[in-house]
């Protein structure tokens, strides 16, 4: 919309807007700002909460030359909504998707946030893009996955997924 639908309705506003381009709409609903409201006041402290767990899984993970941890820069600070952890799959005797599925056996639920657009059908098929189109987004795809991080984990689910990615690490190391 070419016009901010709120002020629509106020003094500054006008009713009059147009259509600019295709997308979506997305309105929070009252239940949700009053959650949201709440979850502001705790946000210091769920930060440094994610905050400890990196710490603790860069320490443990650092000492593994078939992981690669997030770089870190001083002057940036993350929000740490995810920990994205890199594998050096020549280092290892196991694909990546085996390496999830090991973590899996061990109770440790991980994820792959960031497939390529290109991998998608409706771009692949669409514009009859190949993995090999992309050769960095496809490279950094097949190595990367997301290790549990939000302020409810424990210590001790903390020390249980290091304990399962040191294991699996040691376990199929070449």
């Amino acid at each position: 919309m070419s016009r901010d639908a709120w002020k629509r309705y106020s003094g500054e506003g006008s009713w009059y807007y147009e259509v600019v381009e295709a997308g979506f709409k997305y309105n929070m609903t009252d239940i949700q700002a009053a959650i949201g409201l709440v979850q502001l006041k705790r946000l210091d402290a769920m930060q440094a909460r994610r905050r400890e767990i990196v710490a603790q899984y860069q320490t443990a993970f650092a000492e593994f030359e078939e992981l690669e941890i997030p770089t870190e820069r001083p002057d940036v600070e993350s929000a740490w909504h995810l920990y994205v952890l890199r594998l050096h799959l020549e280092k290892l005797k196991i694909t990546r998707g085996q390496f999830i599925e090991e973590l899996k056996n061990r109770n440790i639920g991980t994820s792959v946030h960031f497939i390529p657009i290109h991998l998608h059908p409706y771009y692949r098929d669409k514009y009859d893009w190949k993995p090999e189109d992309f050769p960095v987004a496809y490279r950094e795809f097949q190595r990367v996955i997301s290790l549990p991080l939000h302020p409810g984990l424990s210590d001790e689910d903390v020390e249980d997924v290091i304990a399962a990615v040191a294991d699996v690490v040691e376990k199929f190391r070449k």
